[in-house]
């Protein structure tokens, strides 16, 4: 009896040790799982849905929307965004950098929001030819 109540625990205790070696095994391949498709999620597109940009491209973007400003000063953010061929949304981040350096002030709320351009304005001028 009490050589078949040893085998029964010695059978227990390597049947514990097989299942604990096995879940260790499962947490572990969880883990990386859910780190791989969070990093490939963060790569791939932010919060709102808006591809990441690099500072460069947002800065060329602040330097465009500001030649657009200066050319065309008093226009909304649509008309703007037209001009520059992005969405509205996406020059958010560009015009607050340009309201927050002094280079843009903004009159208005809301969709009525004009934008003009602080400081000295440099604009093309045409040359009109008189036509008789």
């Amino acid at each position: 009896m009490k050589n078949i109540q040893a085998r029964i625990e010695e059978s227990v205790e390597e049947l514990i040790g097989n299942l604990n070696a096995v879940v260790a095994e499962i947490a572990i391949e969880t883990i990386a799982r859910r780190t791989r498709k969070r990093s490939v999620r963060n790569d791939r597109r932010s919060s709102k849905g808006h591809p990441h940009r690099k500072p460069e491209e947002i800065a060329a973007l602040a330097e465009e929307l500001h030649a657009q400003i200066c050319l065309t000063p008093g226009e909304t953010m649509r008309t703007l965004a037209e001009r520059v061929k992005q969405p509205a949304t996406l020059l958010a981040v560009p015009t607050g950098k340009l309201l927050d350096a002094g280079r843009v002030k903004k009159t208005g709320q809301r969709q009525f929001t004009r934008y003009f351009p602080v400081g000295r304005v440099v604009k093309k001028r045409v040359r009109r030819t008189k036509t008789r």
